[in-house]
C-alpha cells in the first residue's frame, strides 16, 4: 500500500472539503434565498465559515504531525547523547584492557624478571584479554540481535547439572566479601529441558556478573522454580539497587551509560539489553524489582518444556569418561592459532596431524583411517573449510567435524551444521571449551 505524504494529504483534504462545500452550499442557498443582496451577505458568511472550519481542521492536523516530529526529534537527540556516552565508555573499556595487554607484554621482554613477576604479568594479560573479549562479544551480540541474525538452537540438557555449572563458574571469581548461593527448587531430579542452552547460560551469566559488579558486600542468590507452565529464573542481590524510574530503561541499549550512579563501575551498558533480546528469542519475559540501597531482584521466564528422568549408572560413568579421541586432524593455516591448539592437545595427551589448507585436510582424511575427529578452520587457502567438509562428507560420513572459526556474524553456526559439521566453536576459545567440544563429539 502506497503511503501518501503529509503535504499531499493536506492539499487533498483542502481541495476535497472546499469543493464539497462550494458545490452543495451554493445549491442549498440558491434554493431558499432569492433576494440578491441577502444572498451576497450569506455567501460572505459562508466563506468565513469555511475559512474558520478549515483553519481549525488544519490546526489540529498540523499539531498532531508536529507532535510526532518533535517526539522523533527528542528521541533522536536522546539517542545521540546515549550513543556519544556509549562511544566514550566503550573507548575506555577497550583501551583499559589493551593498556594492560600491551604494557605487560612489553615488560615480559625484560631479562631481570623473577618467576613471581612473570606469573603476575601473565595473569594481568590473561584477565585483560578476557575483559577485552567480553566487550567485543557484547557489541557483536547486540548487533546480531538487532539485525535478526540470531538462530535459536534448542537442545535437551539436564537443568540441574547446567545450574551447577553456572554456580561453579561464578563461585571461583567472587570477591571475599560476597557469597553466591544456588537456590534450586527443582533439585533432586534430572529435569531435562528443551531450550537454547547457550542463550540461557548467557542470560544467567550476564545477570550474575551484573549482581557481582553492583554488590560491594553481601549475598547473591540465583535459582529456578516452576511457575504454572513456565520456568521462572531469578537472580537476587543485596547491592546498590536501581531507582524505579530506571526499571524499564535499563533494558535499552546504551542506557546504562547515562545513569550517574554507575559511571564509576566498568561495563559498556549492553548486558541487560542482550538479556532482554535473548529472553524474547526464547519466548519469555524479563523484569526487575528494586529500589536504591536495598538490592535488586531480576526475574525472567521461559516456556517450561522439560521431562523428569532418573540418572542411570551408565550416565554417571559416562560423565567421568577420559578424553581419548584418537588422532585429531587440525586444519589451520594461521601459525599462531595452530601453535595454541597444538599446545592444548599436547597437554591433554592427544595425538594430532596438521593441514595448512582445505585440500591438504581432504587428502589427509582420505589417506588416514585412524583419524578420530577433525578441527576444521573455515577461512583457508586453496579450499576453504566449507568446501573441504563437503568433499570429506562425500567419502566419510561418520568422522566428527568441529568447525572452528573467527566468523561470528550471521548464521555461521547454522551454515556449518548444514554443510556437514557436527559442532561449532568460535575463536577465540579457551582450553576447557575446546576439550569439552571434543569430548562431547567423541562420546
Amino acid at each position: 500500500m502506497v503511503k501518501i505524504k503529509f503535504e499531499y494529504k493536506i492539499l487533498i483534504s483542502y481541495l476535497l472539503v472546499g469543493g464539497l462545500w462550494v458545490s452543495f452550499s451554493d445549491r442549498l442557498v440558491q434554493c431558499f434565498i432569492l433576494d440578491s443582496d441577502y444572498l451576497t451577505k450569506v455567501q460572505t458568511y459562508k466563506g468565513w465559515f469555511y475559512v474558520l472550519v478549515t483553519g481549525v481542521l488544519f490546526y489540529f492536523l498540523l499539531k498532531k504531525h508536529l507532535i510526532k516530529i518533535r517526539n522523533a526529534e527528542k528521541k533522536a537527540r536522546e539517542s545521540d547523547l546515549l550513543k556519544s556516552a556509549f562511544l566514550q565508555n566503550i573507548s575506555h573499556e577497550i583501551r583499559t584492557p589493551m593498556n594492560g595487554i600491551v604494557g605487560f607484554a612489553g615488560l615480559l621482554k625484560e631479562n631481570n624478571l623473577t618467576k613471581n613477576q612473570k606469573e603476575m604479568y601473565l595473569n594481568i594479560i590473561t584477565k585483560s584479554s578476557d575483559q577485552l573479549l567480553s566487550v567485543v562479544n557484547d557489541v557483536l551480540d547486540v548487533s546480531l540481535i538487532d539485525s535478526g541474525n540470531v538462530i535459536i538452537n534448542k537442545t535437551q540438557f539436564h537443568l540441574n547439572e547446567f545450574l551447577d555449572q553456572i554456580y561453579s563458574a561464578h563461585g571461583t571469581i567472587l570477591r571475599k566479601d560476597i557469597s553466591l548461593q544456588l537456590n534450586n527448587t527443582l533439585s533432586g531430579f534430572a529435569h531435562v529441558v528443551f531450550t537454547d542452552k547457550v542463550k540461557l547460560g548467557q542470560i544467567l551469566d550476564n545477570l550474575i556478573s551484573n549482581a557481582i559488579k553492583y554488590t560491594p558486600t553481601g549475598l547473591i542468590e540465583f535459582g529456578c522454580e516452576m511457575k504454572e507452565d513456565q520456568l521462572l529464573f531469578f537472580v537476587k542481590d543485596s547491592g546498590i539497587g536501581i531507582a524505579p524510574e530506571y526499571h524499564e530503561k535499563i533494558f535499552d541499549r546504551f542506557h546504562r551509560a547515562e545513569i550517574e550512579i554507575t559511571k564509576t563501575i566498568g561495563g559498556v551498558g549492553l548486558g541487560l539489553a542482550i538479556c532482554k533480546g535473548n529472553v524474547n528469542l526464547l519466548d519469555g519475559d524479563i523484569w526487575v524489582e528494586s529500589n536504591l540501597g536495598i538490592g535488586s531482584k531480576f526475574y525472567f521466564t521461559i516456556p517450561g518444556n522439560f521431562v523428569v528422568l532418573e540418572i542411570t549408572e551408565n550416565e554417571k560413568e559416562d560423565s567421568k569418561s577420559i578424553l581419548n579421541p584418537g588422532c585429531v586432524l587440525v586444519a589451520e593455516d594461521e601459525e599462531y592459532n595452530f601453535l595454541y591448539i597444538s599446545r592444548l592437545l599436547t597437554d591433554a595427551g592427544i595425538d594430532f596431524l596438521r593441514a595448512t589448507n582445505g585440500q591438504e585436510a581432504v587428502d589427509i582424511c582420505r589417506n588416514n583411517s585412524n583419524l578420530g575427529i577433525i578441527l576444521m578452520d573455515i577461512k583457508m587457502p586453496i579450499l576453504n573449510g566449507y568446501e573441504a567438509v563437503k568433499i570429506i562428507r562425500g567419502f566419510n560420513r561418520k568422522i566428527p567435524i568441529i568447525a572452528q572459526t573467527a566468523f561470528v556474524i550471521g548464521n555461521e553456526k547454522k551454515k556449518a551444521l548444514d554443510i556437514g559439521c557436527n559442532d561449532y566453536i568460535a575463536k577465540p576459545f579457551k582450553r576447557v571449551e575446546l576439550l569439552d567440544k571434543i569430548k562431547k563429539n567423541i562420546r
